[in-house]
């Protein structure tokens, strides 16, 4: 931690640390978009840090974010408990920025407690549920084997805790910057908001499957693995490349769905709203691509390095998406020009009614009893 920045300096320049993807697309922002989305993007790598903890036992992760739920929810309780709960922090695992962030907690609050009450009231639910959420999925965590989420339903509402929540924060925080917006825009962006996060999080598991595998946990839910002919033990051994390449492209199929939606959430922002959009195509166009490079590759699935897209591609994304961002033709061209696979084509639709009406039976507030057992 350098004492010598000031606490927003220090912000801005941990971004690259935690996330380079999402430091490139949060720098096309201005003013307090900027300042709000940065603040709110940290908050989310917080959380994210706990949950993602190797070593750290199940009970504890629950405690903690249960803790930065209320953190973040109750400005007075903050005042008094967040260097505690930075301090038991301490026993986190995880890589040197991750922590180094998360040792840093009150400095992102401190900045988000100058962000205009508007930004932060689009901010709290959001972060505080997306804490929540994750504590609720970590009482499903096995000490003994893969544990797998159990079927399709279950991997859209872990989605949902984790990105579909930032999908509808951020749909929020920019209907508050474009409050002339047309009321058709605004359906669509509300319609498509948690499908925009989604895509992004699929993606994310799509590439991870080999390492999440490894390291015992696994977002491939247990149906299509049982589905497809395969045990638990089989999947983890990774001892049959071609089944596990017909359950990721299973997985595959609808993560394109939820980024097809997320061109239907991108092309509803005005052009006139240019570093908005701008923000939306980059990590979307590198989804895309990052979907290309998966379909189909064998090779991958043998491996346990990380899934890449190459920097020529991020280069190219990045030099050619501000010249089409005001143009919806080119913008579909572009997008639909990435993946091009019969396989992938007709995506299933999202139901996003089912998903609301399914989150509404979870009572995430029985995680505050105590006798809970993990």
């Amino acid at each position: 931690m350098n004492p010598d920045l000031d606490d927003w300096d220090y912000c801005v320049a941990t971004l690259p640390k935690v996330s380079r993807t999402f430091a490139l697309n949060i720098s096309v922002l201005r003013g307090q978009l900027h300042r709000s989305i940065l603040t709110a993007y940290l908050f989310c790598r917080i959380v994210d840090t706990v949950e993602d903890a190797a070593e750290l036992e199940a009970r504890n992760k629950i405690d903690l974010l249960l803790d930065f739920s209320r953190l973040i929810k109750d400005s007075q309780y903050r005042k008094t408990s967040l260097e505690d709960w930075i301090e038991k922090c301490r026993v986190v695992d995880g890589s040197v920025n991750d922590l180094e962030l998360l040792s840093s907690t009150a400095r992102v609050f401190r900045v988000f407690d100058t962000l205009p009450e508007v930004y932060q009231n689009q901010i709290i639910p959001s972060v505080s549920e997306m804490a929540r959420g994750m504590a609720y999925f970590q009482t499903k965590f096995e000490s003994e084997g893969v544990t797998c989420l159990e079927n399709q339903n279950e991997l859209e509402e872990y989605c949902y805790f984790v990105a579909g929540l930032v999908g509808e924060m951020l749909c929020n925080l920019f209907l508050v910057e474009m409050p002339s917006i047309d009321e058709e825009s605004k359906t669509i962006l509300k319609s498509t908001a948690v499908s925009f996060g989604l895509g992004l999080q699929m993606t994310n598991i799509s590439k991870d499957m080999v390492v999440d595998r490894s390291r015992g946990w696994s977002y491939i839910p247990k149906s299509f693995i049982t589905d497809n002919g395969m045990t638990l033990e089989e999947f983890s051994s990774g001892e049959s490349l071609d089944r596990c390449l017909v359950i990721l492209e299973k997985l595959l199929h609808k993560t394109t769905g939820h980024l097809h939606d997320a061109l239907k959430f991108t092309l509803a922002i005005p052009r006139r709203h240019y570093s908005i959009r701008l923000f939306c195509i980059l990590p979307l166009w590198m989804a895309m691509e990052t979907v290309a490079v998966l379909h189909n590759n064998r090779a991958l699935l043998s491996s346990d390095d990380p899934v890449k897209i190459s920097r020529q591609t991020v280069r190219r994304i990045m030099r050619r998406s501000p010249l089409i961002c005001g143009s919806n033709f080119f913008l579909k061209q572009s997008f639909f020009n990435i993946l091009q696979a019969d396989e992938l084509k007709n995506p299933p639709e999202f139901d996003l009614e089912h998903l609301k009406k399914r989150l509404n039976q979870i009572s995430l507030d029985t995680l505050t009893d105590n006798s809970l057992t993990v």
